[in-house]
């Protein structure tokens, strides 16, 4: 099986499913892992960033692998930065409300946003070098 097909059979929305359970579970679950010495200050703005660029390009992954086109077009980039941006902002606010208990933070905020940011910019090259 080619590289390239094996991309287009797997199930719609695959990687956008994964991602999003992922960020789910490690963004809402009160102690999702058992506490650790991070290894440098600010690890998890690092975390954050990271986190959602893979979100933001697991679903631009699974526009591209849905629509079979080279290039998605700027309005669904936007919208999907947009959307993810917005999930992001939900999150931060979500950990803060007595069910989580896991504190909102502003930096956060900003670091999920500038992951999506990121996407926008970095994962269309990458994703188009993937599927050819």
């Amino acid at each position: 099986m080619k590289k390239k097909e094996f991309w287009y059979k797997l199930p719609p929305f695959t990687f956008s499913v994964v991602a999003l359970l992922t960020l789910f579970y490690f963004t809402l679950v009160p102690q999702p892992l058992p506490p650790f010495e991070p290894p440098m200050l600010n690890f998890d703005k690092v975390v954050h960033v990271v986190m959602m660029f893979l979100v933001s390009t697991a679903i631009m992954l699974d526009f591209k692998r849905r629509e079979r086109q080279c290039e998605l077009s700027l309005s669904t980039k936007i919208y999907i930065t947009i959307a993810t941006i917005a999930l992001g902002a939900f999150i931060e606010l979500a950990q803060g409300t007595e069910l989580i208990h896991r504190g909102c933070d502003v930096l956060d905020g900003v670091a999920n946003a500038v992951g999506c940011i990121m996407a926008f910019f970095v994962a269309p090259p990458l994703l188009r070098k993937l599927l050819k």
